[in-house]
């Protein structure tokens, strides 16, 4: 029988930050990031929240909004202009990654792995893999209301990962000389989020229900647990503010 999702995602992240000296958490003060943060403090008062994004952004307003409910100290890194664009090459020269889009998420992980290790933190935590488990993305909701195949779609998007963003995601950590877990891929939480019919992720108007559910059981503040997904790199100001300088040839793709 699976473990409840709570138990299983308290013993992962458990797992990842007990004991340690320093330990920090990728931050956007969204469900996934609040989750974890909210039981890596439990675990590890010491834990650290990191958040990054352009002056002004949706992310880093919603973090501080939240870390302070948590009650947790936020490191933030604000990107201008020209981090963006030596972020940017430094993403592609690590990845080998040409794709925009997935050089706007590498170059946001890139800050903020470099912040953490300036600060001493070698170990982040990562929600990487919630949006697969638990339904997230709007293509789900459409799959969903076509009366698609949901456990097939989930547990092919999870198989698919590895060669997908996760490995991406490693490169640019271990140069930066961090450990990036993910504890959304434990397999004890896998186990017990797949032990749940998916159709049980959409309801009462929201997605990730069993997720959401579970934040609010464990107590995160609702202000996290009702939050819209929105992926990194929009509502980091990150895509916006990196095309326009694309688009002026400020930086060269």
């Amino acid at each position: 029988m699976a473990m409840d999702l709570l138990d299983a995602l308290r013993a992962a992240v458990s797992d990842s930050v007990r004991g340690k000296r320093a330990a920090g958490v990728l931050f956007s003060g969204g469900l996934d990031s609040s989750v974890l943060a909210f039981l890596a403090g439990e675990c590890n008062p010491a834990t650290l929240l990191y958040a990054a994004g352009v002056k002004g952004s949706e992310d880093l307003a919603e973090a501080g909004a939240v870390a302070r409910l948590l009650g947790m100290e936020l490191r933030e890194v604000v990107l201008g202009d020209a981090d963006l664009a030596r972020l940017f090459r430094e993403a592609g020269e690590i990845t080998g990654e040409k794709n925009v889009m997935k050089l706007e998420l590498a170059l946001a992980l890139l800050a903020l792995c470099g912040k953490a290790k300036a600060d001493g933190v070698k170990t982040l935590l990562s929600g990487s893999g919630a949006e697969e488990l638990f339904l997230g993305y709007a293509y789900h909701l459409a799959e969903k209301n076509r009366g698609g195949d949901l456990e097939a779609l989930r547990k092919s998007e999870l198989a698919g990962l590895r060669g997908k963003d996760l490995s991406r995601g490693e490169k640019v950590a271990e140069r930066c000389g961090v450990t990036l877990l993910l504890p959304f891929l434990d397999a004890r939480v896998v186990s017990s989020a797949l032990s749940v019919p998916a159709q049980r992720n959409f309801g009462r108007g929201e997605n990730k229900l069993v997720l959401r559910d579970a934040a609010r059981r464990l107590g995160v503040p609702e202000k996290a647990c009702s939050r819209p997904k929105r992926a990194m790199q929009y509502g980091s100001g990150v895509h916006a503010r990196l095309r326009a300088l694309l688009r002026t040839n400020a930086i060269n793709p």
